[in-house]
């Protein structure tokens, strides 16, 4: 596992950031016990594992993915701190 610090510059939101380094934005709130959007200067702690990251696609569900990678579907929401995957969310396998 990787861990470091990231420094929020003007343009960064959550989302960015999280693209940026191929993590969930779950995660990345989780980890700075985040209220609100980052602001310039913000340092943010990155823990990027080693892991299977995967990007949700249009007509994914927890089941479906369940069934693609050999897990559960509670596995899968659990491990990405939501309760219900959507378009778009990058969760970690």
């Amino acid at each position: 596992m990787k861990k470091f610090f990231y420094r929020a510059t003007e343009n960064d939101t959550l989302f960015s950031i999280a693209q940026k380094f191929n993590i969930p934005v779950t995660l990345l709130v989780k980890l700075n016990n985040l209220k609100t959007e980052v602001e310039s200067g913000d340092l943010l702690y990155i823990e990027k594992e080693d892991c299977l990251l995967y990007n949700v696609k249009p007509f994914d569900t927890a089941s479906s993915l369940a069934l693609k990678f050999n897990t559960t579907e509670q596995k899968i929401l659990s491990d990405n701190g939501v309760d219900y995957l959507f378009y778009g969310l990058i969760i970690k396998i």
